[in-house]
């Protein structure tokens, strides 16, 4: 294989005189491979200079993989400037670990927003294919490539890439589980790593710090040079590449780790070839073909994490909470439990994913019982995260049990990663050695299909409109169910499609709109969230969809076909009798909002109630996006004399000829209410004081065009105020006061 390093800095590109031999730009390798596949592992901004080199030495049509460890900044600020993405005929597969909130695409565009950048993602020309991966392998061509999580502050993986007879291990922003002690790596989680680098022909390794800088830095999720050199001799690597160097080291500070490294492994006695990678330098690897895989499930297999119940084993209250926190982020449910015995008492029955325990509860409530707690759960490869202070006997994974443990005080995001990460390998096998990867047989994916199927089963067991429902029927629900995962504005199901499915929301938001008859406008009828479920209307109407369902956050939900929802519905009067408590409560509160947001009976428009309800909803949009809003009040003047001189009856036409007017001279994104008897209010979005004479000018010709129109014996006038501010207070009162003070104030300087 041949290996070229475009970019070799971590977390800030720092080019300049004193990192001229080193390279300042950050992390980009080039990789290929003897039948041609070519791999580019990350896209920091050494990808600009590989993506000029390859448009001029490639002929088309070009087919490129780039493996992205995660998705910090310093590792795909290069991607916008990458020039192949802009060609077209160009293929470019981008392969990365789930983070965060966002999908592997949102995340690539969010850097592409016309806030940062001119260029938009969907603009490219090229032909883009986004895959997200969990820890496993996968092929790309002849090329086996194997991934492994990583210890960083976001889910990020490590790539192990063998072709022929030759294997890289690229593993960068990545730190020590523990630190050794007498050059023994007590943490299991080193012991992993230390197995995936296991015969390299090359690793490619974090090494930002010096031992001394690591002191003040622990937490940040990076690696010393001593550390990268130990794990690599003591996986057997024959090369290990000093890599992702830290923005404040110039060429002298980097020439001096370089030797420090070299020399350790010399006073170890070992034959490991240690050297710094440097922007430029080129290596072509043989191998001997003795790296064996080290992965033998599917890196593209999705593993459910949102809906997770996590076990939560500690006295301190302050610890529960600030886990909770931690998981609610992925939408996962913490089951607090005083101590091990609880545990014992109600594991079976909260029926959890994952444990976490504290090490400082006393051993006899504590560690001491993790094993019969395994064996309560009849689950011997149960993973249990410990949280203590020390890899001593007392945390040690040989006596206690704990599958891994985390160091107190520990970083929030660590946990978070470290929790997703486990979870993830829960249809893994714990216990054992690393095998060759295995053909996979019918007898194979029929395991993986019945682990999945399980898997489903316990998540909706969860949900309350299906907690009554029998493991069998449970089963029945999800035998052909699918497991969706919508971005941020997807739209899930549109009004008017046929109603086939049924949808259970796992983690994220959905909003429920509904087209008004003309196809005009939206109304929101409501917003949904995790364990609720949506598109049940349909499905028992056998009608098709009454409304648009949009995901708001980024959403994950289990979709279940009709016929198996219906079958067990039919055979389950629980089920039918949680159903009918759902429905009723929705039509309760349809019948409250109806109630509440009914129109005025006379002009049509919003009433009072349902102005203020608008207004905070548009004030809080405005405040965010600070463009302003725009208040307009209008009083029909002499109402009372018409009134009393005509009667009600054109006093009630009166007023619905304003309403007609305000209509018809505004836009449908304006809100526009009866405020009071002779009062009305408009909302204008997007708009300046300077807009209000064009507005007030349309209103005084529209209202005398109706006028003569309807043949009204009065001639209709509106006295108007305004009030506009870049920020919007939270209550509509405030606004309207200082628009009637505008009003009162023109009605003075008139003389009224």
């Amino acid at each position: 294989m041949y290996v070229r390093f475009w970019g070799t800095r971590g977390s800030i590109a720092s080019p300049g005189e004193r990192t001229a031999r080193y390279g300042g730009n950050t992390s980009c390798t080039e990789v290929r491979t003897p039948d041609g596949t070519l791999i580019v592992l990350d896209c920091g901004t050494g990808a600009r200079e590989l993506g000029l080199h390859l448009t001029q030495t490639l002929k088309p049509p070009m087919h490129l993989h780039l493996f992205i460890g995660h998705t910090h900044w310093d590792h795909i600020q290069g991607f916008p400037f990458f020039v192949p993405a802009f060609v077209p005929g160009v293929e470019l597969n981008v392969y990365a670990p789930l983070g965060f909130q966002q999908s592997l695409e949102e995340a690539m565009a969010g850097q592409m927003e016309y806030s940062y950048f001119p260029v938009k993602l969907r603009d490219l020309r090229s032909r883009i294919h986004f895959t997200e991966l969990e820890e496993g392998f996968f092929r790309v061509g002849d090329v086996l490539v194997e991934t492994q999580y990583l210890n960083h502050t976001a889910p990020t993986i490590a790539y192990r890439i063998t072709s022929g007879r030759a294997t890289i291990a690229y593993v960068t922003d990545h730190e020590p589980f523990w630190k050794p002690e007498d050059g023994v790596l007590h943490h299991p989680g080193d012991q992993r790593h230390v197995a995936f680098m296991k015969d390299a022909d090359l690793v490619i390794h974090d090494a930002q710090y010096s031992e001394e800088e690591y002191l003040q830095r622990v937490g940040w999720g990076h690696s010393t040079v001593e550390y990268a050199v130990d794990v690599a001799m003591e996986a057997g690597a024959r090369r290990v590449a000093l890599f992702h160097h830290d923005p404040t080291h110039d060429d002298a500070a980097m020439e001096a780790l370089e030797a420090r490294a070299k020399a350790r492994a010399q006073a170890a006695g070992s034959r490991i070839e240690v050297f710094a990678a440097r922007e430029g330098l080129e290596l072509t690897l043989t191998g001997d073909g003795r790296a064996a895989p080290v992965s033998y499930v599917s890196a593209l297999r999705r593993r459910l994490v949102a809906g997770a119940r996590v076990l939560v084993v500690t006295s301190d209250d302050t610890q529960v909470m600030a886990i909770e926190d931690v998981l609610a982020e992925d939408g996962m449910v913490a089951l607090p439990v005083p101590d091990m015995h609880a545990a014992l008492t109600r594991g079976t029955e909260h029926l959890p994913d994952l444990a976490i325990v504290d090490a400082d509860l006393p051993h006899a409530d504590g560690v001491d019982l993790i094993a019969a707690f395994r064996a309560r759960m009849s689950r011997p490869n149960f993973p249990i995260l410990l949280l203590a202070d020390r890899p001593d006997g007392a945390a040690d994974r040989a006596q206690t049990g704990a599958t891994d443990y985390l160091a107190k005080p520990y970083s929030p995001p660590m946990l978070r990663a470290r929790v997703r990460a486990w979870l993830a390998r829960t249809v893994v096998a714990l216990d054992g050695q690393p095998s060759a990867e295995p053909p996979r047989t019918p007898a194979v994916a029929q395991e993986d299909r019945t682990t999945t199927q399980t898997l489903l089963a316990s998540i909706l067991a969860s949900v309350p409109l299906f907690r009554k429902c029998t493991p069998e029927q449970l089963n029945a629900l999800v035998q052909h169910a699918s497991e969706q995962v919508y971005p941020s504005g997807h739209v899930v199901t549109r009004q008017g499609e046929p109603s086939e499915n049924l949808w259970v929301l796992l983690s994220g938001r959905v909003r429920v709109v509904e087209a008004t008859a003309d196809g005009q406008a939206e109304m929101l009828l409501g917003e949904l969230g995790k364990a609720e479920i949506f598109g049940e209307l349909g499905i028992l109407r056998d009608q098709p969809r009454s409304a648009t369902v949009i995901a708001v956050d980024r959403t994950q939900c289990l979709v279940i076909r009709q016929r198996d929802f219906m079958a067990v519905l039919q055979e389950s009067p629980e089920l039918a009798n949680a159903l009918l408590r759902i429905v009723a409560g929705r039509l309760y509160d349809a019948d409250r909002k109806l109630a509440r947001y009914a129109p005025d009976p006379l002009t049509g428009l919003a009433s009072r109630r349902a102005f203020h309800e608008q207004y905070r909803r548009l004030a809080a949009g405005a405040r965010r996006r600070k463009n302003g809003l725009l208040l307009m009040t209008l009083d029909v003047v002499k109402l009372k004399s018409v009134n009393d001189g005509f009667g009600y009856a054109l006093g009630d036409e009166v007023l619905r000829t304003v309403a007609d007017a305000l209509a018809e001279s505004t836009r449908t994104t304006d809100v526009i209410a009866r405020y009071g008897g002779d009062e009305f209010a408009v909302l204008l979005l997007d708009a300046l004081p300077k807009d209000v004479e064009i507005v007030a000018a349309r209103v005084r010709d529209k209202l005398a065009a109706l006028g003569v129109q309807r043949r009204l014996p009065v001639s209709v006038e509106c006295s108007t105020g305004i009030a506009w501010t870049q920020s919007p207070p939270d209550t509509a009162e405030e606004f309207l006061r200082e628009a009637d003070r505008d009003m009162q104030e023109k009605k003075a300087a008139r003389g009224e």
